[in-house]
């Protein structure tokens, strides 16, 4: 697991610090933004040489490590090149020594994750479902060598997606370096994300103006105690690997790397932050859509503190906007596969289905459900969208009352801060114009939509990114205050800085985990019993769904599982069938004896109630499943115990003596 870590930390900052020296001249940034640009330029490297290579057809670990050794030794080049190591270090010790407490108190608390995080539970994966799928489509890639046309899920053959195809491409040569077995290399990713975004959440708080406060950006964003009132979502997803957190770190990198180009109003940062936007939205959309919000908001502060800069910055966006858009659509058109959106049309998309049906709804839960009436125009009620933002932000307070008043109380002190420290005033319109954005998109896409999915998009995948409302109102609120008093008194600028690295170092060590997971360590002993007991290339049934886990963990791939076509509506209406005869046979296998027949059944693996093996919906596992499959006469058991039970079916079955492969890719 460490040198998963080392490998995967190694491989992003050996070229991510010397891009992060040569984007900027010593002293430009603050140290806090080459840390994080170290990160997020890193994985813009490693990533881009590895989707470059696919795009070339010529993707192997030999030209992987070669296409990285040279962009090592050009970015280096670079920084070199525009200065010496000596003035780098130079500046470096210069900017700590006009800052020294909030330096020290946000790289205490960027080293206490980087120590901490690596205890997170590998296992903890397990008990999810989408992380599977994104490890799966990479080693496709990565054996490839290339961007495949066709994927193998839900028992055939489909048109690959490539919305995420930077990071299947990164994945990819990751499994190069690493080898298959995502365990451990999915951990590290996880561990130098998450101190990756934390690091860019304390560097956007540093260039904000946040001051010693700084801190409690990332603290009331990623590492929040599970007893406080505020959204636990994003803390949550960062206690497993996830595409989204990865994402996030790429997207608020470029975020930083935006600021800094409307602070110099040159070409070169504005260039290279739509490259890191366009490479941060081929990794994960809602993250990059997140961070193109903010960035605009903190422009449009800019431009109201100082008109002069309305042309300069106009000038500079349209050519960020259009350089992001060119490199996107680009990447995706060479890549030949499909953006998998078709459904995010509108209802229309889905007119195969019976009018009263909710294909979205049904492929969730595993069986036909209709569709939900609107509320007037609108699939879920304004009212509603406002309540679930109130709750969400506020997770939950006792009351909708309570959370408005909350609400309330923030926009005081932002009216507050907007009028007696105008300095802030991106602060608060980037807080309040996220919130009001991500509320439109909520009400556009309940408007919009006659289903379930995208009908609730915004409310389900942006409302997390409204906790960075108080997250950087109430550091700018406390820094406000507390500069009448720091300016006084140089210990009082200690103190503070004390405080707040003591709270958000505890905030980070109590989201630490201290319990066995018992449900991750039956997932790994049936994924490992898989391996031993089934061929590789045969078709598997399994009485739960899941998403890339069985590809992902032994090469061998589940009838039931595959992507989530809630926005494809073509393989979406193959997919319902094959998924709810699965969930009715196991319901009734001797009243559906049928389906085996009909989908070309092989292998039977039935999995006990309890155990972790990446699902968390539709239908799931009953005591009685293995003993009601057992009675079937076409099958014949080949493993029984506490945790699984695998049947072959017909005259299918391992050699006795055959040592078959832990993972077949």
């Amino acid at each position: 697991m460490i040198a998963a870590i080392v490998v995967v930390a190694a491989l992003l900052l050996v070229p991510g610090v010397g891009a992060a020296l040569a984007v900027a001249p010593p002293g430009a940034v603050a140290i806090e933004t080459r840390i994080a640009l170290a990160f997020g330029l890193g994985y813009a490297l490693v990533a881009g040489a590895a989707i470059l290579l696919a795009l070339a057809h010529v993707f192997a670990r030999p030209s992987f490590v070669a296409a990285l050794v040279v962009a090592t030794a050009v970015v280096w080049f670079l920084a070199v090149k525009r200065a010496s190591l000596r003035a780098h270090w130079a500046a470096l010790v210069t900017q700590a020594r006009e800052a020294p407490f909030p330096l020290a108190a946000g790289l205490a608390l960027v080293l206490a994750v980087a120590l901490l995080w690596p205890f997170q539970p590998e296992g903890r994966v397990l008990s999810i479902r989408p992380a599977w799928r994104y490890w799966a489509d990479g080693l496709e890639l990565g054996a490839a060598g290339h961007v495949p046309s066709q994927s193998g899920q839900w028992g055939y053959e489909i048109p690959t997606t490539v919305s995420k195809v930077v990071l299947n491409a990164f994945e990819g040569g990751i499994s190069m370096l690493l080898g298959p077995h995502p365990l451990a290399p999915m951990h590290a990713i996880l561990v130098v994300a998450t101190v990756g975004f934390v690091a860019a959440l304390l560097a956007l708080g540093r260039e904000l103006g946040l001051g010693n406060f700084a801190p409690l950006l990332p603290a009331l964003t990623v590492l929040v105690p599970k007893s406080w009132p505020l959204s636990h979502e994003i803390p949550n997803h960062h206690g497993w690997y996830s595409a989204e957190g990865l994402g996030r770190m790429v997207a608020f990198s470029a975020l930083l790397l935006g600021i800094y180009a409307v602070g110099t109003r040159t070409r070169g940062p504005v260039l290279l932050t739509g490259v890191l936007l366009a490479i941060a939205g081929l990794t994960h959309g809602v993250p990059t859509l997140v961070a193109g919000v903010l960035l605009a908001l903190y422009a449009l502060g800019v431009v109201l503190l100082d008109r002069k800069l309305f042309r300069p910055v106009l000038v500079g966006g349209a050519a960020l906007v259009a350089l992001t858009g060119v490199l996107y659509v680009g990447v995706l058109g060479l890549s030949g596969g499909d953006l998998g959106f078709q459904g995010a049309t509108g209802g229309s998309a889905f007119s195969r289905f019976p009018a009263n049906v909710d294909p979205t709804r049904s492929f969730t839960n595993g069986k036909i459900l209709p569709r939900k009436n609107k509320e007037g125009h609108f699939l879920i009620s304004p009212r509603e969208i406002a309540r679930r933002l109130v709750t969400q932000v506020f997770n939950p307070p006792r009351s909708a009352r309570a959370g408005l008043v909350i609400v309330l109380l923030l926009g005081a002190a932002s009216a507050l801060l907007a009028l007696r420290a105008r300095q802030f005033l991106p602060v608060v319109l980037m807080a309040w114009g996220l919130t009001a954005a991500v509320v439109a998109i909520g009400l556009f896409f309940s408007y919009r939509s006659e289903t379930r999915v995208p009908g609730d998009f915004g409310v389900r995948r942006l409302y997390p990114y409204a906790a960075l409302l108080p997250a950087l109102l109430v550091p700018a609120f406390l820094e406000a205050i507390s500069r009448f008093f720091v300016t006084r008194k140089r210990i009082a600028a200690a103190v503070i800085a004390l405080a707040v690295a003591a709270l958000a170092v505890a905030a980070a060590v109590e989201r630490i985990p201290h319990r066995p997971l018992p449900h991750a360590r039956a997932g790994r002993h049936v994924i490992e019993r898989v391996a031993e007991t089934v061929p590789c290339n045969t078709r598997m049934l399994v009485n739960w769904r899941t998403a890339g886990t069985w590809e992902a963990a032994t090469g061998r791939r589940a009838l039931t599982e595959g992507m989530a076509p809630w926005l494809r509506p073509a393989i979406l209406q193959h997919v319902l069938p094959v998924l709810i005869g699965a969930n009715e046979f196991f319901d009734d296998p001797q009243a559906n004896r049928d389906y085996l027949v009909r989908e070309r059944v092989q292998y039977l693996v039935v999995v006990e109630p309890g155990v972790w093996i990446g699902t968390h919906s539709g239908r799931v596992p009953t005591a009685r499943d293995a003993d009601a499959v057992a009675t079937l006469p076409e099958v014949h058991s080949l493993v029984r115990d506490r945790w699984v039970s695998i049947f072959a079916v017909g005259s299918n079955k391992a050699g006795p003596d055959e040592a078959l492969p832990s993972h077949c890719f």
